[in-house]
């Protein structure tokens, strides 16, 4: 390597893990693809399927967020809306006006908790259990498309990275909060 080399590398950075395509000698060359980096896949899978599967849940009368809500409660009933949204991924704010929305349609039922009155137990009705067992094989098939060859292998090793991607954003918000304190 010639001592003019060693200094364009020196003053770029030792060329180490500074992230995908740290910036390049190439003038020509963009220092920042938006595709080099997973989270713009996220969103991408995210949206598309948001879109796949709010076209099959029609049949249903569902939207996507009630779904989510509804495999919330399947998954344990009787939770508060803080609970729910932490467990579907949902705006609580905007859960709240979706569940009043659900209960109308007699989806949910919801109760005031015997500890605190301000709080609500929300449930599945028979309605919004019969409702959720209804739609369950579609979404699942849905999945299963949507996962189409990826092997038990790999569904293992994506779950595992993607937990850890999960906690890592969790942690950074904790320190977020920290530091503006």
């Amino acid at each position: 390597m010639t001592k003019a080399t060693e200094r364009k590398k020196e003053r770029r950075g030792s060329g180490g893990s500074e992230g995908p395509r740290a910036a390049s000698a190439d003038a020509g060359t963009p220092p920042y693809r938006i595709t080099d980096y997973p989270m713009h896949y996220f969103a991408a899978i995210q949206r598309q399927n948001q879109l796949n599967l709010a076209r099959s849940l029609r049949e249903f009368g569902l939207s996507v967020p009630m779904w989510r809500a509804l495999a919330a409660l399947h998954q344990k009933d009787g939770q508060t809306i803080g609970e729910i949204a932490q467990l579907s991924v949902l705006d609580r704010s905007s859960l709240g006006r979706l569940l009043d929305e659900m209960a109308k349609d007699g989806l949910v039922e919801r109760e005031p908790l015997p500890d605190d009155r301000r709080a609500l137990s929300i449930k599945l009705s028979a309605k919004g259990r019969k409702t959720f067992e209804a739609s369950l094989p579609l979404v699942q098939r849905h999945y299963r498309n949507v996962l189409k060859g990826v092997s038990p292998e790999e569904f293992e090793t994506l779950m595992r990275v993607l937990r850890r991607i999960k906690a890592n954003t969790r942690m950074m918000s904790d320190i977020t909060d920290l530091e503006t304190e």
